[in-house]
């Protein structure tokens, strides 16, 4: 006896089990992000994951590296926010190991994410990729936002620019009171003087910046290391190194303040950054400090 189904049922089975057959056939998707800790073979470098977009890696005797994460299936893009560099981390379809292509990292715990509101338009983080290429020449008014918003590589980059004033100022001080650099107009530039020659002040003006050039390469190899900052720049820095007490930046901020005379100041600097966790070097300089 043969066995018989309504048509109606047929389809409907038909319908199912395609449904089965291409499930199935489709890859195994891949593990959606999952926060805590990993631990390289070592166990010297940890990676912790503590949101979708958030991540620090702790190497042994050093201050944690913090990552903005980006997942496009088993890759995660991580951006260093203190060096800028970008790497590719994988996951693993069970979410129990991941390679960050010098590393090997398998799951040591695991923790809760932590939830993070939008990034704010036109933030550093709400276009990570573009502020990122932009670190290098962005300048002073984008660094000064961006240290603001946490950026450790907009912080280290300000102090340094701030530096680099410094330097410039210095030389540009002792080129204007260097006795071969005229300290007024030539009389062939002055337009009211009997004088005034036009040709002949353009050749008088090559001449002198030839020389104020001259004489400022010869003052570049006497620029001291460190030169002290304004108050007011000294005052900006350690607030942010208050907001933001990442190890580097606080150091190179103490460093400023004790180049000022401001010893008490760098200290409180130095265990700002200490007391934050995870800054080795601080605590170790505040420490000898006292």
């Amino acid at each position: 006896m043969f066995l018989t189904l309504p048509t109606r049922r047929l389809r409907g089975a038909r319908t199912v089990l395609l449904f089965l057959l291409a499930a199935a056939a489709m890859p195994a998707a891949a593990q959606s992000m999952q926060c805590g800790t990993f631990k390289d073979a070592s166990g010297d470098t940890v990676l912790r994951i503590d949101s979708a977009v958030d991540a620090q890696r702790q190497r042994a005797g050093h201050a944690p590296e913090p990552f903005h994460l980006d997942q496009a299936g088993a890759d995660i893009t991580a951006i260093s926010l203190a060096s800028t560099g970008s790497s590719t981390w994988t996951l693993s379809a069970d979410g129990h190991t991941l390679d960050d292509g010098d590393d090997h990292y398998v799951r040591d715990s695991e923790a809760a994410c932590r939830v993070v509101p939008p990034f704010a338009p036109n933030s550093c983080r709400a276009d990570i990729a573009g502020c990122m290429g932009r670190m290098v020449w962005a300048g002073a008014d984008s660094w000064h936002l961006w240290c603001r918003e946490g950026i450790e590589a907009a912080c280290n980059r300000l102090i340094e620019d701030y530096r680099t004033d410094a330097r410039n100022n210095w030389v540009i001080d002792r080129v204007m009171a260097d006795p071969s650099v005229p300290s007024s107009v030539a009389a062939v530039c002055q337009e009211d003087d009997p004088a005034f020659d036009a040709e002949a002040c353009r050749r008088n003006d090559d001449q002198e910046r030839v020389a104020a050039v001259g004489t400022a390469f010869s003052l570049a190899s006497q620029i001291p290391d460190n030169l002290p900052l304004p108050d007011e720049q000294l005052q900006e820095l350690a607030e942010m190194c208050a907001a933001h007490p990442s190890e580097r930046f606080c150091m190179a901020v103490a460093d400023a303040l004790q180049t000022a005379g401001q010893a008490e100041l760098a200290q409180r600097v130095l265990l700002l950054a200490c007391r934050s966790g995870n800054a080795p070097q601080a605590c170790a300089k505040a420490t000898s400090s006292e």
